[in-house]
């Protein structure tokens, strides 16, 4: 008896047709059928659209669906398809539906398993003294976290909450022993189907010549990106899909940009504009963010290197001008010292004498 009962059922949700709909955009549901005058969507035994004379009949429609549904144009129906559109998907659309066809002499059923995603759009990576931490909100359903690190590092375990419309909050975290000049965290947030990577980069400029330096930000051919260049602010965007370029007008003549590779040179920098540049590129799965430091072991290192150095050997010239001006001072005071010293004994020795004649 238990064996039929599996034989049964087998059939019908084997036969599902299976849709993943993503959270507050719209999701069509696939039937098919020869029976046009009656058309009904059923989930449960909510009332979801019917339609039959021809038109819409929404009447006894759930009130959870008014607004939202609507199946496909009247020529498309004619053709045997009945699928059901509905917008803005919520997590209550999740479920089993049923499209319901027939005419006067027959009829037939099928059946949709609908589930609910809300993927991540964007990803949030940064660096916190010696902690990496990967975030994101208004996920569904729970989502897996995966690291990868260079050097390595040790995974603290999630911090993960659901909010009231049972969204997930994840926070994802690394132990970095110690931070080096050069590293990268790659934080991917995955749900069933969609997988959103974040990726965390610090590298360092190459110096071509003195006040000339060579980086690249990431970019890919695959996808369509934005791309941001910023120091103490914008610097350079650029937008693949227009192939929008703009530089802010301070840095025109010190930014050039290659957009085949991603590489960027900056020229005539000034000793303020040495330092971390932060270039971020953005697809609707990606986001990466390279931090490049510009340092100098020549050109403007030497420069100020040169002025410590003659600063240092004015200041000792300077002593030593003092110094022989001051020995000079005391050789002029040594002879008047000498007269003086001889017209005091001369008065001691007269008056001795005079004391003498007196007595």
């Amino acid at each position: 008896m238990k064996l039929f009962f599996l034989l049964w059922i087998l059939p019908l949700t084997l036969g599902d047709t299976r849709v993943t709909c993503i959270y507050t955009e719209e999701c069509m549901l696939p039937c098919t059928s020869t029976n046009l005058d009656i058309i009904h969507w059923y989930k449960d035994k909510n009332a979801v659209h019917s339609f039959y004379h021809n038109q819409d009949q929404l009447g006894h429609q759930h009130a959870d669906y008014k607004g939202r549904t609507s199946l496909l144009p009247e020529s498309e129906i004619k053709n045997g398809n009945l699928s059901l559109l509905i917008r803005n998907i919520s997590l209550q659309d999740e479920g089993r539906y049923k499209c319901y066809a027939a005419t006067e002499k027959t009829n037939d059923e099928k059946f949709v398993d609908v589930s609910v995603e809300a993927p991540a759009k964007s990803v949030n990576i940064t660096l916190n003294d010696d902690t990496v931490i990967c975030s994101t909100s208004g996920v569904y359903p729970k989502p897996k976290v995966l690291w990868s690190s260079d050097p390595p590092a040790k995974e603290l375990p999630n911090n993960v909450s659901q909010t009231e419309d049972q969204l997930f909050t994840v926070t994802s975290q690394l132990n970095v022993e110690a931070i080096t000049d050069t590293y990268t965290y790659n934080c991917s947030i995955t749900t069933n189907k969609y997988s959103y990577t974040a990726s965390l980069k610090q590298q360092v400029a190459s110096e071509l010549s003195a006040n000339e330096f060579i980086f690249k930000c990431p970019v890919t051919k695959d996808f369509n990106y934005s791309l941001t260049l910023r120091f103490s602010n914008t610097i350079l965007t650029y937008d693949r899909k227009t192939s929008m370029e703009e530089i802010s007008e301070q840095w025109r003549d010190k930014v050039t940009f290659h957009r085949e590779d991603g590489s960027i040179k900056l020229s005539h920098l000034n000793q303020e504009q040495l330092g971390t540049y932060t270039c971020e590129s953005t697809t609707a799965q990606y986001r990466y963010i390279t931090q490049t430091k510009v340092q100098s072991s020549r050109g403007l290192g030497n420069e100020i290197y040169i002025i410590i150095c003659i600063g240092i050997v004015l200041a000792i010239l300077l002593i030593a001008l003092i110094v022989c001006v001051v020995k000079k001072k005391r050789k002029k005071r040594r002879p008047d010292d000498a007269e003086n010293s001889r017209e005091t004994s001369n008065s001691a020795q007269e008056m001795e004498e005079l004391n003498k004649s007196k007595d």
